[in-house]
């Protein structure tokens, strides 16, 4: 594995050190704000500032230059923010912080929420010194509500850190294509939380656990959430689908508080997964923010950061300048304007820069917003999502074909939203997008679950990666479970989401097969068997590899506890099934047939009486008393042959006849709790099949003994 330099981001805007002329450059874009003060202070809390001056306007760019010595001295740190102003509160000679001097409204027709008694932190700074719950629960001193809106609150709000930034090498895995990754979804606090180490649940703790990761046979990890979020407020907010920054990492993950050390301690892990050859893929979520959120009157909103530098422009309003909800978290950002695009390049350089290898973007629709009006409207050719990609290489950064390999990135999306026109675009994506498939997951679930709701045609798309959705081409992530629901354990072991855990929603499929427990484990092992032979790039939540329950509940967002740590110590069941697991993941990798582009044009089906089945039998493709799918798919070296069976009766099954000198070999048989690499022998008329059951032969020479 080669090393590559890692330099920092030249980012468009935000404070920056320029070396020829030992200033600090600071930058901050705005359509709407009239002045914007800078203040810098020594401390992040109970400070005022030692330096303030109002910053030179050019069109939308306000922009200010400072000597390093002015802002530094002594000390290689500093902390600023901004006092904005704007249509609804003007700035005038003789404001003071806490006055009222030009007071107009809170809230405006345009939907302007300026308020320079509310310090704001900069959107692209590196790292935020505190979050708004450490000084605040209720978040009163954010507020824009009568109580509030005079009050300043420059002394305990966040601010941007500013340090400057070393330079790093970081290493390179080798060069392959995502159709060859297996994807590990995880939270990083808890991948490591119930661990016996000094760094449990930090970034540094990762690093260390990275060689039991690689074991697992897992090649990409995904995680959950990293750009800064706060995680006590809204109830909690564990998982971190609420960003306050988009260039910031999160900082209570890491093992030092010191400033920037951060993002130090992410550099570091990214070289650890990738000296033992791991991508990583950041979850990244710029639908919404953690930022603006109302409490039952319009005028009063929390006012951190992007809705006090210009609210109508990085967020999307509806009548009477409400905040709009498509996303289904209470604001969503307006992708549409050049401000948020700017954003949100800028942001995925950073990262890139910072040697992520992939990013899955939530509820990616966002990017397709084509209205500007408060009524959300989604076009695979418009928004930012048409530009996307070439103003990414504009700088240098390879977008990357998810079946094309190189020193470039993936690109990731979750294809809906959660309202407005056109929401849902499952296969509607750029071709160099691949795509969370939930239609794969529903059914793969139902085969097991919901048996009489699938026919073979349904049971086949999943095979070929939804061929009707994507043309053919290699853009599926195919999934059984996400964070997002049950884990893969609870899926086959409950049979509705369990109140005790106080979270979770009804209607998500789910059994406990009337608490047959070798069902429960067929059944688990016959949906990752599915995964693992279908076309396209498999992802498994990494705890579910282990097994683990999250005891019932399906949507365990805000819990930082056992409900979401993953318990490494298995009883004999659970090791048993997370062994098979493994095993499937590593026959998939040491089959490349399964990873071909190719993979669709190989596969040819078969009734279970060993005869092709043809294209035009609708009486079988499309009935859903059709009890069993079995394929072959021809290899240049060995040929394979799966049969999955969702039949509550045993199926005899004839294997296609064999090539000279070679035998079909059992590799796997999910009821039989058998699986082999090797393989054993099959000579027999026909096999036997138990029900609800799945196997993979493969087919290869025998050695022969001569006298």
């Amino acid at each position: 594995m080669r090393k590559k330099f890692l330099t920092n981001s030249n980012i468009k805007y935000g404070a920056s050190f320029n070396k020829k002329r030992k200033t600090i450059e600071f930058k901050l874009a705005s359509d709407s704000a009239q002045n914007v003060v800078l203040c810098v202070f020594k401390n992040p809390v109970g400070d005022i500032p030692f330096f303030e001056i109002e910053m030179e306007k050019e069109e939308n760019l306000f922009r200010v230059s400072v000597p390093i010595k002015k802002l530094l001295k002594k000390r290689n740190v500093f902390y600023y923010g901004y006092r904005i102003f704007g249509a609804n509160f003007k700035k005038q000679q003789g404001y003071f912080a806490g006055s009222d001097i030009r007071y107009i409204s809170k809230l405006d027709n345009e939907g302007n929420r300026f308020n320079p008694n509310k310090l704001a932190y900069d959107p692209y700074s590196l790292e935020l010194s505190h979050l708004h719950s450490s000084v605040s629960t209720n978040l009163e001193p954010f507020r824009s509500g009568e109580k509030n809106f005079l009050s300043d609150n420059s002394k305990i709000a966040p601010k941007s850190v500013f340090k400057i930034i070393k330079e790093q090498k970081i290493y390179k895995t080798t060069e392959r294509s995502l159709k060859d990754e297996i994807i590990g979804e995880v939270h990083l606090k808890d991948l490591t939380r119930l661990l016996k180490m000094k760094e449990k649940g930090t970034y540094k703790g990762a690093s260390k656990f990275v060689k039991e990761i690689k074991k697992t046979g897992v090649t990409m990890v995904e995680f959950l959430p990293l750009q800064e979020f706060d995680s006590n407020i809204d109830n909690g907010n564990h998982w971190g689908y609420m960003p306050l920054n988009y260039f910031a990492i999160k900082k209570s993950y890491s093992t030092n508080k010191n400033p920037i050390e951060a993002l130090y301690e992410f550099r570091n892990l990214i070289n650890e997964f990738h000296k033992n050859d791991i991508k990583v893929c950041m979850d990244v979520v710029y639908n919404h923010t953690g930022e603006g959120r109302t409490f039952g009157d319009n005028e009063d909103a929390a006012l951190f950061s992007y809705s006090l530098i210009d609210n109508n422009s990085y967020y999307k309003l509806a009548q009477n300048a409400h905040y709009t909800n498509h996303s289904g978290c209470g604001n969503d950002l307006n992708t549409l304007n050049k401000l948020t695009e700017d954003l949100i390049v800028e942001s995925l350089k950073f990262w890139i820069n910072q040697g992520v290898d992939a990013f899955r973007f939530d509820l990616a629709v966002c990017l397709m917003d084509t209205s500007t009006s408060g009524y959300a409207m989604y076009d695979k050719h418009g928004g930012i999502l048409k530009n996307l990609k070439e103003n990414l290489e504009k700088s240098g950064h390879k977008i990357l074909e998810p079946d094309e390999k190189g020193d470039g990135v993936y690109l990731i999306a979750e294809p809906w939203m959660c309202s407005g026109a056109n929401c849902y675009q499952l296969g509607n994506f750029p071709s160099h997008f691949a795509e969370w498939n939930d239609v794969t997951r529903d059914t793969i679930r139902a085969i097991s679950i919901r048996p009489e709701n699938v026919n073979p045609k349904a049971m086949r798309n999943v095979i070929e990666g939804q061929p009707d959705k994507f043309q053919n081409r290699l853009r599926s992530i195919n999934y059984v479970c996400s964070h997002d629901g049950f884990s893969l354990f609870d899926l086959n072991n409950y049979d509705a989401p369990n109140p005790e855990t106080k979270g979770g929603f009804r209607g998500e499929m789910c059994s406990s097969y009337k608490g047959d427990i070798k069902e429960q484990d067929n059944e688990i092992k016959k949906q990752i068997l599915t995964l693992m032979v279908s076309y396209g790039v498999p992802m498994l939540q990494f705890g579910d590899i282990f097994l683990h329950s999250k005891e019932g509940n399906n949507n365990s967002y805000n819990l930082d506890n056992k409900i979401n740590r993953i318990n490494y110590k298995l009883d004999k069941r659970k090791n048993d099934l997370s062994h098979y697991i493994k095993e499937l993941i590593k026959f998939r990798k040491e089959n490349k047939i399964f990873t071909d582009v190719n993979y669709n044009k190989k596969i040819s089906y078969y009734y279970p009486n060993g005869l092709n089945i043809s294209e035009y039998d609708d009486s079988y493709w499309k009935n859903n008393r059709s009890g069993i799918i079995c394929f072959k798919i021809t290899g240049e070296e060995f040929n394979y042959y799966v049969a999955i069976s969702k039949d509550k009766n045993p199926i005899k099954i004839i294997l296609p006849k064999n090539i000279e000198d070679k035998k079909w070999h059992l590799i796997a048989d999910t009821k039989e709790n058998y699986i082999n690499q090797k393989g054993k022998i099959f000579s027999g008329e026909y096999y036997e099949l138990k029900p609800l059951t799945a196997c993979i032969f493969m087919e290869k020479g025998v050695k022969k003994l001569w006298n």
